[in-house]
């Protein structure tokens, strides 16, 4: 039987980063709205989150990149075309230059317009308007930032986003300061601030071009619109979310100053800056599943699909609970650090964030489910998604509740909004299988022929010592000789799995360390597949038995033996994972276990 652990593992690996990279084009503003809220006074701080829209369709425009570039690459991964996730990284890069140029433009271009139609009235306006000039200046790195990021993830370097982001961090904070406190720009000297940190973020991830691990390299493409257009399809899911909340914070903006009144819109930027620093774990998790579910649906892995699902869910919930819980209790924790003073809003903004932690794991669900199935095809499904989580639902319960509630309306409206979003996934899931089930494979909405039929697989973990090996490839023995398996297949693959997981044993794992690794054997019509996988230092088998030198000679003959006969041996190095795959055809003639002498299945479990 097959165990979670790799899946866990590599999952792990990017959640980190993913939460980080959630946080690649809002983190400048939301230190801006500190420092803002520090130093500048509470109409300052308005003004921050009339401009907040701005932010999120730069994040649109780089989700894009991101979310669609990222899900098509992984997926190439999966089916082993580097060529095509060059490819697609190439067109990716250039769509997020020309979207980046072209907010540049039109932004300075049309910066008082910007500041009418974001609903900037009286002493708001003139703030809003010298943040706006200084902010375009950084789009292209913002947008450029965010795109890189979700490639080199999935190309050897999960950790630099990191690095990237503290650098952006550490220096946005310290030109903020300089900006205010020595040069006394103001707001335009707070944007300035920000598109200048970028630009050194961006050539900080730059670095990773210089690096032995990259693959990524741009190359002349041939059809690029419509490389262009599946990235943009697989990424709108992403982008319109992001869309679909600037649309929905304009719309509340206006909505607060015609009802409540000013500083309803300050306590509506306390919300929104909680969903961009706390919703990022949200996000992050969620876009965590991208790059993960992306290769495993490449690879048509059912198992790993499921188990991918299954590990992002209960950490994701233990996470988002704990935090929920946590922001329930001290919400003025998170209020107190923009620098709210008035008790009026104070409360507001209390109530805002205390309703935000409620519905934090509904969100989570609708964030990891609309994630899985962007990155599995179901675009037309996560788009609907978004729009109603996003935007739909909520400025409709807004409307109707903030003339009872007041402000307190609007943040049930928050609420409401993700419950009714979950219902409705429900409702078609529901519809769709034909049955009601909250099962994990139920909610994947795969089609039943994905992957193949079960009764042609073989799937099972193997622990990192050799006498598990050794067992395992005893067991498969007796159970092809149960089953009436020509002889010589037989051998042939309890060979395969000797040889080969002993290498893995050997070469990829520390002595003493307790590691799993997968195996699959897939039964096709001519041919017997055997697929390996594991998490271990990188280990190429072919690069080894070319090494000179006595050590392994016996272990390098082993691999020469497999070589001579498989008909395909390939070996690649997917997002830390070492991933071998040995086709070993059928000899002619084979009977299958009816006694037919048509090519059948070999394995039945």
């Amino acid at each position: 039987m097959r165990n979670d652990y790799i899946v866990r593992k590599l999952y792990y690996s990017f959640v980190t980063v993913s939460i980080l990279s959630a946080l690649t084009a809002t983190v400048g503003m939301l230190i801006d709205n500190i420092i803002v809220g520090r130093y500048l006074g509470s109409d300052a701080l308005g003004a921050m989150g009339v401009v907040g829209p701005v932010s999120l369709l730069l994040s649109a425009f780089g989700n894009i990149c991101s979310g669609g570039g990222t899900a098509r690459a992984s997926q190439a991964v999966g089916r082993g075309d580097k060529e095509q996730v060059c490819r697609i990284f190439t067109v990716t890069m250039l769509f997020a230059f020309l979207a980046g140029m072209t907010l540049t433009a039109a932004g300075l271009a049309f910066t008082p317009q910007i500041t009418d139609i974001l609903g900037a009235k009286g002493v708001l306006k003139g703030l809003t308007e010298q943040y706006l000039y200084g902010y375009f200046l950084g789009a292209l790195p913002t947008v450029m930032l965010t795109a890189l990021m979700g490639f080199v993830r999935i190309d050897g370097s999960p950790r630099l986003p990191v690095i990237c982001i503290a650098v952006m961090s550490v220096c946005n904070i310290a030109l903020d300061l300089i900006m205010v406190l020595v040069l006394h720009k103001g707001m335009l000297g707070m944007a300035l601030a920000t598109a200048i940190s970028y630009y050194i973020a961006f050539l900080t991830g730059c670095s990773h071009f210089t690096s032995k691990r990259s693959t990524l390299k741009l190359v002349r493409v041939r059809g690029i619109a419509k490389e262009l257009s599946a990235t943009i399809v697989t990424g709108a899911p992403t982008a319109i979310s992001r869309i679909s909340d600037t649309l929905k914070v304009m719309i509340l903006n206006n909505l607060m100053v015609t009802v409540v009144g000013v500083g309803a819109v300050t306590a509506l930027n306390v919300r929104t800056q909680a969903n961009n620093i706390v919703g990022a774990l949200i996000v992050g998790i969620g876009q965590a599943v991208i790059p993960v579910v992306g290769m495993f649906y490449g690879e048509e892995d059912r198992t790993a699909l499921r188990d991918t699902l299954k590990t992002t869910l209960k950490m994701g919930l233990v996470l988002s609970g704990t935090v929920a819980l946590a922001l329930l209790i001290f919400p003025s924790s998170l209020t107190n650090a923009f620098g709210v003073a008035d008790p009026k809003i104070m409360e507001m903004s209390n109530t805002a964030v205390r309703l935000f932690a409620v519905g934090m794991p509904v969100a989570l669900l609708n964030a990891i489910l609309m994630n899985f199935y962007q990155s599995t095809g179901k675009t037309g499904l996560a788009t609907v998604i978004c729009v109603l989580q996003s935007l739909v639902y909520t400025v409709v319960m807004a409307f109707i509740l903030i003339r009872p509630m007041g402000s307190t309306g609007v943040w049930i409206a928050f609420l409401l909004g993700e419950v009714c979003t979950l219902i409705t996934i429900v409702l078609y899931v529901t519809r769709r299988n034909g049955n009601f089930s909250l099962r994990i494979s139920a909610c994947m909405l795969l089609e039943e022929e994905f992957g193949g039929d079960p009764k042609d697989r073989l799937e099972l973990s193997i622990g990192n010592s050799m006498d598990e090996v050794m067992s395992v490839s005893t067991d498969i023995y007796k159970l092809g000789r149960s089953h009436d398996i020509d002889e010589k297949m037989l051998n042939e693959i309890s060979l395969c799995i000797e040889e080969m997981a002993g290498n893995v044993v050997r070469h990829a794992f520390r002595p003493g360390e307790k590691k799993w690794f997968d195996v699959l054997i897939l039964d096709k019509p001519d041919s017997v597949v055997v697929r390996m996988r594991d998490n271990g230092a990188a280990f190429d088998p072919w690069r080894y038995i070319n090494t000179a030198g006595d050590p392994g000679k016996g272990e390098r003959f082993g691999i020469r033996i497999i070589a001579s006969l498989a008909s395909q041996v390939d070996y690649s190095r997917n997002m830390g994972l070492n991933v071998l795959i040995i086709v070993l055809n059928k000899p002619a003639g084979a009977k299958d276990t009816d006694g037919s002498d048509a090519p059948g299945r070999y394995l039945k479990s």
